[in-house]
């Protein structure tokens, strides 16, 4: 089974910091073999009108947030000396219901 969207998003709790909104919980998604470009993760799913930053704990691959076609990407990080390699190219796979803690800022909360 390809991967096609994010299973789910877990917000765990939401704050205001200053004139931002922050969310932060989990993203969780599964299959086999990351999809071309990334998955599709929206504002609203993360809790928020706009999205300014996300932030991913750190894991075995990097992920990061493509706020012009809003999608997750992941990256296979680099050999010392070697650049970091996107997963969708590499044809690499990840665990099924594969789970990440996020945190997002933003502006309005969805």
């Amino acid at each position: 089974m390809a991967l096609s969207a994010v299973d789910s998003v877990t917000i765990q709790g939401r704050t205001v910091f200053g004139n931002k909104r922050v969310t932060f919980g989990y993203v969780t998604f599964g299959g086999d073999t990351w999809p071309a470009g990334g998955l599709p993760l929206t504002a609203a799913q993360l809790g928020l009108k706009d999205v300014e930053a996300v932030f991913f704990m750190p894991h075995e691959l990097q992920y990061f947030y493509d706020h012009t076609n809003t999608k997750l990407d992941g990256y296979l990080c680099g050999t010392a000396g070697a650049a970091n390699v996107q997963v969708a190219a590499n044809g690499a796979s990840i665990t099924a219901s594969e789970t990440i803690y996020f945190l997002a800022i933003g502006s309005g909360m969805a």
